[in-house]
């Protein structure tokens, strides 16, 4: 901890009291952030750590981890070494009384160990430099997409980024020729301005935790547990141990501090100044600093899983790489009442607000899920919010419906799909080789929707196309960006974000090639050729609810359903010290500037026709059914603004709402 103040978690000691035997010489030991720390102090932990940057055993960088006196079990690196890592030796280092400097993506970077910062001119380049810096679609990746030639791409002035290391207690330290920092500052600098902060540290190598938690499923998670990598990832020196030290904890705190505070894109909204302050305002920072990983899990699932409060944040794994041992109720308890008498938890988990969840009733939803995770300890392999209209939408599915289709209702097509994708970079060869298959549809969302008009032309009689994502909770921004293609009259797309961390306002202008001619002009595009809808739920989240706003925005749709659920920021990953993984509100917020500021498109998406005037009409919008969905368009086509429902039919679905809301909370129906 800084000179003067309490380490992470403790209580200021009392100035007058005598120390205990052996903790004047430990105090004396241990090097204050902000202090030059000898070379004496530094040691080799491990010759050969490796790093597994992908799900392969057999593919691995071998590096020198080190360890620093008064900072026990924090894993030190060479900058260079995670540089080289990260950037495949595409970037420029030079190392010069201190400063160590690199380039790269056009962008100049210096660590100071002198006054332990990190300096960034262009953050946004650290990911690429494209069509703009850090554009959402990588140069890997185009393919079917490619930069726009008739509109060019554009973003404001960029503030450089400067990070001060001496408040996350964290060094940059001179060593031999190079810089030597905690790994977390490393990754959740560097690796998290990139989106590639993906690697645990199990007390000798780093594994890819995201390779493991974003290919495993309720099916096969048992087989990947018994997975050699899962093995290597949980079988490290750190799984013998049950309590990590205190420095090791405090190094758990200001890591997950840096992160967020440099990348979390709701902030703002959620009147954040640092996350220092604010895990201290929730009563969070003692559990978060705890060396017991249990009690900071128990913290971490109630940050990211109800505090944080949108759909794109929560916990995706609490595996930990430490040692397992029984959840003490009486700590998870006690955490839980910590955080939720504090002035945030009340205004969340006591107000109607929190508690509707748009039912506009008085749920106690937030409690009730929070009392299951409470009653199993926690011990669940995912956790995820609650989310009724997802839960209400998979439950009334039709059996068999399938992940998509393409339906058919006198003039009108209906094109549904639960999830934006796109495997440009995997699939070998490209369509311009082998055109889109059957096969090729799971996958990618252009094979799909090229498929699904290759087919509709061959239907005279179809002027409206629907694109139904009422069921469809986002995916992949190169999966939108292709749909969006499709809609466009001639294959433009406009895809508007804000860098949270720059606060660059960029409009990345994109081309879709959608009849495969390998000619990027105005021959592509269906826009004109149909007159396309959107149909949106609530459950129609990130990209779900980007398509519509940036269709609408543009003029390429109409919007009908119900209102879509928000979702305005790209995801961020989070990978802490314990190796456990999240998803969070990430750096960059779609919306647009029209000159008068930015404005995200949370809750921006205007109904055209509005299917579900009342949350009890909800059963009676025909979100599965074709011929439904044809007749909402006539009716717009006719001028109706809203659906008009019999008194009867409302009646019942009044009836069967109440019954659907009771049996979600857990109150059971009355018998009749």
């Amino acid at each position: 901890a800084p000179a003067g103040e309490a380490p992470a978690g403790e209580a200021p000691a009392d100035a007058n009291a005598t120390p205990a035997a052996g903790e004047a010489e430990a105090d004396a030991a241990a090097a204050p952030a902000g202090e030059e720390i000898a070379q004496a102090d530094i040691s080799v932990k491990w010759e050969d750590s490796r790093i597994y940057a992908g799900s392969s055993l057999g593919n691995y960088i071998t590096v020198k981890t080190y360890e620093v006196k008064g900072y026990e079990d924090v894993p030190f690196m060479k900058a260079s070494d995670y540089l080289n890592m990260l950037y495949e030796g595409k970037e420029r280092i030079t190392v010069e009384n201190g400063v160590l400097k690199f380039e790269v993506n056009g962008s100049t970077t210096t660590i100071d160990s002198a006054a332990d910062t990190i300096t960034i001119d262009d953050a946004a380049r650290l990911r690429s430099d494209n069509v703009v810096s850090g554009a959402v679609v990588d140069l890997s990746e185009f393919d079917v997409i490619t930069p726009s030639t008739k509109n060019a791409s554009s973003e404001t002035a960029k503030a450089p980024v400067t990070v001060r290391l001496k408040d996350y207690n964290m060094p940059a330290i001179a060593y031999e020729d190079d810089i030597l920092m905690p790994f977390l500052g490393l990754q959740n600098t560097f690796g998290g301005l990139t989106w590639r902060n993906v690697f645990a540290y199990n007390g000798k190598d780093y594994l890819n935790v995201d390779s493991i938690n974003s290919n495993m499923t309720q099916e096969n998670a048992e087989a990947v547990q018994a997975s050699p990598y899962y093995k290597a990832l949980h079988g490290g020196p750190f799984s013998t141990l049950q309590e990590t030290t205190q420095a090791y904890a405090d190094y758990a705190y200001y890591s997950t501090c840096l992160l967020l505070d440099l990348t979390f894109g709701h902030k703002e909204e959620k009147n954040i100044t640092t996350f220092d302050e604010y895990f201290t305002r929730i009563n969070a920072k003692k559990s978060l600093c705890s060396t017991d990983p249990g009690a900071a899990v128990t913290a971490e699932v109630l940050l990211f899983n109800y505090l944080f409060d949108s759909g794109h944040d929560s916990m995706v794994s609490i595996d930990t790489v430490f040692g397992t041992k029984e959840v003490d109720q009486n700590v998870v308890d006690g955490i839980t009442e910590d955080i939720k008498e504090s002035e945030e938890g009340k205004e969340f988990f006591d107000s109607e607000e929190g508690a509707e969840q748009e039912v506009g009733e008085d749920t106690g939803i937030a409690d009730t899920i929070l009392g299951a995770l409470i009653e199993k300890g926690l011990n669940v392999p995912e956790v995820a919010p609650l989310m009724l209209w997802t839960m209400y939408m998979e439950s009334n599915e039709p059996k068999d419906y399938g992940n998509q289709r393409l339906d058919y209702s006198g003039d009108t097509a209906v094109i549904y799909f639960k999830k934006f994708d796109d495997d440009t970079t995997t699939r070998r060869p490209s369509f311009y080789v082998l055109g889109p298959t059957k096969e090729n549809e799971e996958r990618s969302n252009f094979a799909f929707f090229y498929n699904c008009f290759q087919d509709i032309k061959q239907h005279d009689e179809v002027k409206n196309v629907v694109i139904n994502v009422s069921n469809n909770g986002g995916g992949a921004a190169n999966g939108l960006i292709c749909v969006l293609g499709f809609l466009s009259p001639d294959g433009e797309v406009n895809f508007s974000d804000l860098d949270v961390v720059t606060g660059s306002y960029r409009e990345e202008r994109y081309h879709v090639d959608t009849n495969l001619d390998g000619i990027a002009d105005d021959q592509d595009g269906f826009g004109g050729q149909y007159n396309f809808y959107i149909m949106c739920s609530g459950s129609s989240y990130s990209c779900g609810n980007a398509l519509p706003y940036i269709a609408q925005k543009d003029g390429l749709a109409k919007v009908i359903g119900s209102a879509p659920g928000g979702g305005d920021c790209v995801v961020g990953n989070f990978v802490d010290a314990y190796g456990r993984n999240a998803a969070y509100s990430g750096l960059l917020k779609l919306g647009r500037d029209g000159g008068s500021g930015f404005v995200s498109d949370e809750k921006d998406v205007k109904l055209d026709y509005n299917m579900m005037p009342s949350i009890v009409d909800i059963s009676l919008v025909p979100w599965y059914d074709a011929d439904g969905i044809a007749e909402a368009v006539h009716n717009y086509e006719k001028g109706e603004t809203e659906a008009v429902y019999s008194e009867e039919a409302e009646t019942e679905a009044i009836t069967g709402f109440l019954e659907n809301l009771l049996g979600q909370v857990g109150v059971p129906a009355a018998a009749e």
